[in-house]
């Protein structure tokens, strides 16, 4: 059997085409593969500014510097998320501020982030979902109630849609993907979507190493010239390679999404049914952009098992992966003792749970395989350790 891949891009010829280009842009110092880019993801989000980052994660560190982040600042998150959350908070100079989360979504419960606001909080940082997205609705009210600035973490969400709007619009700034956690996965790189032209200029002005927002001279305030360094920034400049396969893969979202929820159909019809899993299909109002397939472990299983479990579906070539992390347990977060005590159903909730892969490229056959597979090793796991 071929290695089924976690996520897989959609290289095309054309593709190879635009790379040729870029590598004449490079040498002719053009950087409107860059500005066409933006350009796509600000049309594909029905936002007006895009700035273009070498990574998401960088581009998370950027939104964070953004809006004033401070030494010693707090900025309140999921205690179940992606590990590049929490380590753009703590590289900004914040603290994670955790929150525990609802034990079905996996999302934060708005009362608990209100409960969590207190004079230290900057920002409040989130990522929907994959079945219930909808919870950053009442993450935006906070933010506007409380006029504290919402980053949303829209990697892994991008193309996901709900009954009232799309993930990556809910944010004073969100944050997409390029890379292997999104759902339009290119060569990388990040981007940044707001409404605030101000914030966009600030957003540009950190990634190019603190330098003035523009480089022409008549288009930068009276106070700097052009590349004057104007803040503290970081090395963040996409370059125009990564920026020309982003373009198609951006381009191509809708087809890639219909191709991803017809996969993530299949899984839900084939192990919707399997009483050790918890399997959550999305209410009919929410269309999930499916960058992979969750499945959670029922509670009888441990981390042990889970890992064990995703180490036997490699072995078979078939790209398993952990899902998100327990924020506090993660060394950068340096929370002593027993962080699980604190934050428990994140604790649950990231060490039970898997992501299968789901893209264009996995055909019916190897969704049955992958299941098949997923099945005999979770009860090879429970008889080897005594079926208990």
């Amino acid at each position: 059997m071929n290695f089924i891949p976690l996520n897989r891009p959609d290289i095309r010829s054309h593709d190879f085409a635009a790379l040729e280009g870029a590598l004449q842009a490079l040498a002719e110092d053009d950087v409107s593969p860059i500005r066409q880019l933006e350009s796509a993801a600000a049309k594909l989000t029905d936002r007006p500014h895009a700035v273009a980052a070498t990574t998401a994660g960088v581009a998370l560190e950027a939104a964070m510097l953004s809006v004033g982040l401070r030494m010693g600042d707090e900025v309140i998150c999921p205690a179940f998320a992606p590990a590049r959350l929490v380590a753009a908070i703590v590289r900004s100079g914040g603290i994670p501020r955790f929150v525990d989360v609802d034990p079905l979504t996996g999302g934060m419960p708005s009362d608990a982030v209100e409960a969590a606001i207190s004079d230290r909080t900057r920002a409040i940082s989130s990522i929907a979902p994959w079945t219930a997205p909808s919870v950053l609705e009442d993450l935006a009210a906070l933010s506007r109630k409380y006029e504290i600035p919402l980053i949303e973490d829209a990697i892994e969400s991008l193309g996901t849609t709900m009954a009232s709007d799309a993930a990556g619009r809910f944010g004073v700034l969100s944050v997409l993907g390029l890379g292997r956690e999104s759902s339009a996965m290119a060569a990388g790189g990040g981007l940044i979507v707001t409404h605030d032209e101000r914030v966009a200029a600030t957003c540009r002005e950190i990634l190019t190493e603190g330098r003035a927002a523009s480089c022409d001279p008549d288009d930068v305030d009276e106070d700097h010239e052009a590349g004057d360094h104007v803040r503290a920034g970081l090395d963040g400049r996409l370059d125009v390679l990564r920026a020309s396969i982003g373009i198609g893969a951006l381009e191509r979202l809708s087809e890639t999404l219909a191709a991803r929820r017809e996969v993530a159909a299949r899984y839900i019809a084939r192990l919707g049914g399997e009483a050790d899993l918890l399997i959550s299909p999305p209410p009919s109002s929410v269309q999930p952009s499916w960058t992979a397939f969750p499945v959670r472990l029922d509670e009888r299983f441990l981390i042990e098992d889970r890992d064990a479990i995703i180490k036997g579906m490699r072995r078979h070539d078939i790209g398993v992966s952990a899902a998100w992390s327990f924020g506090p347990g993660l060394p950068v977060a340096r929370h002593g003792g027993t962080p699980e005590d604190r934050w428990p159903i994140a604790a649950r909730i990231a060490g039970r749970t898997m992501l299968l892969p789901c893209h264009a490229f996995v055909t019916a056959a190897d969704v049955d395989i992958i299941c098949q597979t997923l099945l005999l090793i979770m009860k090879q796991t429970v008889f080897g350790r005594g079926g208990q």
